[in-house]
């Protein structure tokens, strides 16, 4: 069985690798990637930058891992179309690939907006390390990223670390507006601060300024002058060569839940993929780590002849900057209104010496969160309440058993309760009503 895979990053490979650890001799595996490198953790990259890893730590494979593995590699060959009636793939250079079973695992590419002179030197990304290797090659002084999602916060701590001013420019109210609520983020933002990071929120690049290198950038409310610039917009989900097979797409590729396309034989997995979300069954596009991996692992053990199901995906992101440390997971309140009305969202709020902590609520059950601080450690205990869908309204009326020296609850209610301030009474226990 020939087994073409589209994509070396982190689902393609967990694909490959566990396609081998089935024993199967009879299974050949080509990867073909665009890149011109073996796999590398793109979320490194940042860290490459600013100087705290070294370049070859960001790889995850050598060459040789794939010779070893009896894994083809082709790189420097993107692919450009599908022919599933030959089952064959072609690439940028006309070179053909037959396959039994294809992967479409090949992400997406960053979104580009349209903004006059972003075609400048001294303009960068920060998702692929062909970029990365030219701005940490940089020697710039003053530094601005346009967007705050985790790459953008990433790479505006790398280029402080670098001895850069940097700026932050967010189009949207707060930073990080798809992980975290509103309190959350203002609590981040003014860490961001404290560390010497300007952040710019509801505020629109217009253009960006200068001859051939970009000298500063131009937004509705002011102009800043720099020499470099990291653009970090989101990423743009890689549907065009799904189209070219007659794949269905929505905002990604379409699969069902054993990660199957509705064109027989080919698969997908990754970033490319829109799939379901596992707390709430609607439609999601969560393009984070955990979900590629679990998704690639449905996709093997399905090509391995299993009947393996796909539980949907969540989410569940960090973010990490010099001393602040904060985790997000579930659904933000504004995401949850999409899925509950909201009149019927309660949220938990706690803010002490541990650091500050926001649950949200319906129907009594956990549906998500953030937590800055120490709070953050325990994420996987919150998550737990949350999968488990545990009553918190139950909880909080039954405190005094549960609470109990001899209490027969398991020492995950006392824990979370002494978290929500139920162990003092209620003192610092606020619960708001949306």
């Amino acid at each position: 069985m020939e087994v073409l895979i589209v994509g070396n990053g982190i689902a393609g490979n967990e694909v490959a690798t566990c396609l081998r650890a089935s024993g199967r001799n009879d299974i050949t595996i080509t990867i073909l990637s665009a890149e011109s490198f073996p796999e590398y953790d793109p979320c490194s990259l940042p860290y490459f930058v600013g100087e705290e890893v070294k370049r070859d730590e960001v790889f995850r494979k050598s060459p040789e891992d794939y010779q070893t593995n009896n894994i083809r590699l082709i790189l420097n060959q993107k692919a450009t179309a599908i022919d599933p009636d030959r089952k064959t793939v072609t690439t940028e250079t006309g070179d053909e690939y037959a396959y039994d079973k294809l992967v479409l695992a090949h992400g997406g590419s960053l979104f580009i907006p349209p903004i006059p002179g972003i075609d400048k030197d001294g303009i960068f990304s920060c998702k692929q390390l062909a970029e990365a290797d030219r701005l940490a090659a940089g020697h710039g002084k003053t530094a601005v990223v346009v967007g705050s999602g985790a790459i953008g916060i990433e790479a505006a701590e790398a280029l402080k670390l670098k001895g850069c001013a940097v700026y932050i420019v967010e189009l949207l109210p707060w930073i990080m507006p798809t992980l975290f609520c509103e309190p959350a983020a203002r609590r981040l933002e003014d860490a961001m601060r404290g560390y010497g990071i300007d952040v710019l929120t509801g505020e629109k690049v217009l253009s960006f300024e200068g001859d051939q290198r970009v000298s500063s950038v131009v937004t509705d409310k002011r102009t800043i002058d720099c020499d470099t610039v990291v653009v970090a917009t989101g990423v743009v989900p890689g549907k065009p060569l799904a189209e070219t097979a007659g794949i269905q797409v929505g905002r990604g590729i379409l699969a069902n839940e054993k990660m199957e396309t509705n064109v027989k034989d080919i698969y997908t997995c990754g970033d490319c993929v829109q799939t379901r979300d596992a707390l709430t069954g609607e439609d999601c596009m969560y393009q984070l780590k955990h979900n590629a991996t679990e998704q690639a692992r449905i996709v093997a053990r399905n090509i391995l002849g299993e009947d393996a199901v796909y539980p949907g995906g969540y989410p569940f992101a960090r973010a990490h900057f010099f001393d602040t440390h904060a985790v997000t997971f579930g659904k933000t309140l504004k995401s949850a209104e999409f899925a509950f009305d909201k009149d019927e969202i309660e949220v938990i709020e706690r803010e002490n010496q541990m650091g500050y902590l926001r649950l949200l609520l319906h129907d009594g059950q956990l549906i998500g969160g953030q937590a800055i601080g120490n709070y953050a450690d325990y994420t996987g205990l919150f998550m737990g309440f949350m999968w488990r869908k545990d009553n918190i309204h139950d909880l909080k009326e039954n405190w005094g058993k549960i609470a109990a020296a001899v209490s027969v609850y398991p020492w995950q209610f006392r824990e979370f309760g002494r978290l929500i301030g139920l162990s003092a009474l209620d003192a610092d226990h606020k619960v708001i009503s949306y």
